[in-house]
This record gives C-alpha cells, sequence and structure tokens, in this order.
C-alpha cells in the first residue's frame, strides 16, 4: 500500500499543480499567438452563437468635438500615443470627459437603442485602472432568435483610464493597436434586463477576442436609483459555469445622453475621484490625426509627457 503514496502524490501534483501550469502557458499562447486548439484549454473556450456580419456603416461617422471642450483639456502622449487629460477642479475633470466622450460618440443611431444602454458608465468596483465607458456609438438590431443586440462599434474617446503607472499601462496595452471591431450586447429584449457581452475583432460576430473566449461577461439589471448593471465575470465558464467569479463589478449609468448627470452615481463618481483616486485624472486615446493637429496648432493647450498629477 505505501507504494502507491508516490503515485497518489504524483497525481495530485499533476492536477494541482502542472494543470493550472499548463492552462497558464495556453492562455498566454491565445493571447500572443492566436492558438486556440491546445487541450485542455481548447475544452474550455467559448465560441459565439452569434452568425454573420455586422454592417459598420449603420453607424454614421464621429461628429467633430467642439473647440469650447477641446480648450478644457491637454493632449499628453505616453508611448508614440496622443492622450486627452482634463483639466481643471476634479468636478471639472469628469464633466470635460463625459461631455467630450457624448459629444464624439452620439450620432443619429444612438437614439434609436435602448435610452439605458445609452451615455456614459462608471465601471464602480473594476480592479482594473478602467473608469468611464460611453456605448451611444452604437446601433440596434435582432438576431435570428429575436433576442436584442446592441453594436457598439469600438472608438477611440470611448473609454477613460485612470494616468496612474499602471493605468497608463493598461490604457496603452488596450489602446496600442488600430481600433477596431465592436462590443455586442445581447439581451433576451430591449428592456435591457439580462444580457452578456461578445467583443468581437472585426465585425464578423464569429471572430471574438481572447479574453471573451475565456469566460461569460454579463450585464444583469440591478435595482436603482439610477441604472445599474451587475458586469459579471465568470471564468472557464463552459466547465465551472458561474462558481469561478473574479473581477465583477457595477456598471452605473452617470450621464444620459443629453448630458444630464444621472443620480446618485454622477456625484458619487466625483467623490470617488476626489478622494480614492486624489491627485490623478483621467486619460483617453485622442483621435491621432486631430491631437496631432491640435498640438501643432497650439490647441488643445499644449502636448505634454503623460505623467499622472500625482506621480
Amino acid at each position: 500500500a505505501s507504494s502507491m503514496w508516490p503515485i497518489v502524490l504524483a497525481i495530485l501534483l499533476g492536477v494541482f499543480v502542472g494543470l493550472p501550469l499548463l492552462l497558464l502557458f495556453e492562455i498566454l499562447f491565445l493571447l500572443f499567438c492566436g492558438i486556440r486548439w491546445l487541450p485542455p484549454l481548447s475544452c474550455m473556450l467559448n465560441s459565439s452563437p452569434l452568425t454573420g456580419t455586422f454592417d459598420r456603416s449603420k453607424v454614421p461617422p464621429h461628429p467633430a468635438v467642439p473647440a469650447h471642450l477641446l480648450s478644457k483639456v491637454e493632449v499628453v502622449e505616453y508611448r508614440g500615443i496622443k492622450w486627452l487629460r482634463a483639466v481643471g477642479s476634479v468636478a471639472e475633470q469628469v464633466k470635460t470627459m463625459c461631455d467630450i466622450m457624448l459629444s464624439y460618440n452620439t450620432v443619429s443611431t444612438t437614439y434609436e437603442n435602448p435610452e439605458d444602454l445609452q451615455g456614459v458608465f462608471w465601471m464602480d468596483g473594476n480592479r482594473i485602472p478602467e473608469e468611464l465607458a460611453c456605448l451611444s456609438y452604437a446601433d440596434s438590431s435582432d438576431d435570428p432568435d429575436g433576442q436584442f443586440l446592441l453594436n457598439k462599434v469600438n472608438s477611440v474617446m470611448s473609454w477613460t483610464y485612470l494616468d496612474s503607472s499602471f493605468g497608463k499601462f493598461i490604457a496603452w496595452f488596450q489602446e496600442k493597436d488600430e481600433t477596431a471591431g465592436m462590443q455586442v450586447f445581447r439581451f433576451k429584449s430591449r428592456q435591457a434586463l439580462d444580457g452578456r457581452i461578445w467583443s468581437c475583432k472585426t465585425f464578423n460576430y464569429k471572430d471574438i477576442n481572447w479574453l471573451t473566449s475565456l469566460g461569460e461577461w454579463t450585464m444583469e439589471r440591478l435595482p436603482g436609483p439610477g441604472v445599474n448593471f451587475k458586469r459579471g465575470c465568470y471564468w472557464f465558464n463552459r466547465a465551472c459555469g458561474r462558481r469561478a467569479e473574479f473581477g465583477s463589478y457595477t456598471l452605473r449609468k452617470i450621464m444620459h445622453t443629453d448630458g444630464a448627470p444621472v443620480q446618485p452615481a454622477y456625484d458619487a463618481f466625483v467623490e470617488y475621484m476626489s478622494g480614492t483616486n486624489r491627485g490623478l485624472s483621467l486619460l483617453m486615446e485622442a483621435d491621432q490625426a486631430s491631437a496631432l493637429r491640435g498640438a501643432a496648432n497650439g490647441d488643445p493647450p499644449s502636448a505634454a509627457p503623460a505623467g499622472g498629477q500625482g506621480e
């Protein structure tokens, strides 16, 4: 019987040490090389239930951001990319970033989407230093099963980060490639109560990115006041269901399409930036051509290194 212990120990080490290490290496291969067929990870990856291609031309071109809003930001450079950083008091910075996102991303199709899925949202509790997202640059449709789809075209000036060292790295990592593809929010109906997010590298619904492959990312409506969703993050859902939950946060709407604050979330975000993130600003990728022209002309203010105010 004692001779069995080495075998049992080897099996336990393989399960609790070897398998996680193997999965880690396979995830890295997936991230950097796009390799999806290596077992056992290949058995855990999601595929999109959606078919076909979204017609990108349905969403009109971005409007120009008014000069009076651009005068309230500075253009900063980090790793060869131009970013916008608001200036002024914390309350002024928050309002400026929200106003610019809405100005750049609000188009005719925005108003055809459910009001609760328009505007600017705060990623409250997100462990990654991403703060605000604008869902307005989108078009809605129905899939063959009759479920509602919000097709949000990826764009600059729609996602903000903290200008801390970690925040700038995450911003660069996520924005370093040419902006492409879309996020697809799939709900049972236009009431948008319980949905799932699929991130696509192109406008082909099947072409989901590596992160979407690894888990189930949900939009679960929460009670008010205001508009709130649980942004569930359930890893390896094909193997674990919803038991491996990590990184979930609350998505809170803080500004309507018309620029009206959504309370109490808006004031809570200003307080959060004043307290938890005291000394830090919000950063978002600029339209590179416009930023370069603006920097050359001296408007917006001045190009500067992307060091946070608290650094």
